[in-house]
């Protein structure tokens, strides 16, 4: 089990994110701790993905409060988008997860040259 994400950042209470392109994938971590799962859509359009966030009146310290947002993020070139996987955490964080095709083993390309009278290869 990983140690809490929230632990890690120092993230002020508004909805913070952060985008990571690793090697394998593009990962997106979002602060959703305010919203139930039944409260958030996540949606690919285009090449957009597209985090919906509601939730009606709660009460609070303070009194009453209602929360909305709608994040867009544009997934990057080469990533698969028909892949796209969502997981929320226990401790309020939604993590999105799109991979990224492998590109196989590294290989040599030869060169080739002319010298005047003939083509050759290195």
């Amino acid at each position: 089990m990983r140690p809490s994400f929230m632990r890690w950042f120092n993230w002020p209470e508004n909805g913070h994110s952060e985008m990571r392109m690793e090697k394998d994938r593009f990962v997106i971590y979002l602060d959703v701790k305010h919203f139930s799962p039944d409260e958030l859509s996540v949606n690919l359009s285009d090449e957009f993905i597209t985090v919906h966030a509601k939730h009606e009146d709660r009460q609070d310290d303070h009194g009453f409060v209602s929360r909305e947002f709608l994040r867009k993020y544009r997934l990057p070139s080469g990533v698969l988008g028909a892949d796209i996987t969502s997981n929320l955490s226990s401790d309020g964080v939604l993590t999105i997860t799109a991979p990224r095709p492998c590109l196989g083993p590294d290989r040599n390309i030869p060169i080739s040259f002319e010298d005047g009278s003939q083509k050759q290869k290195m």
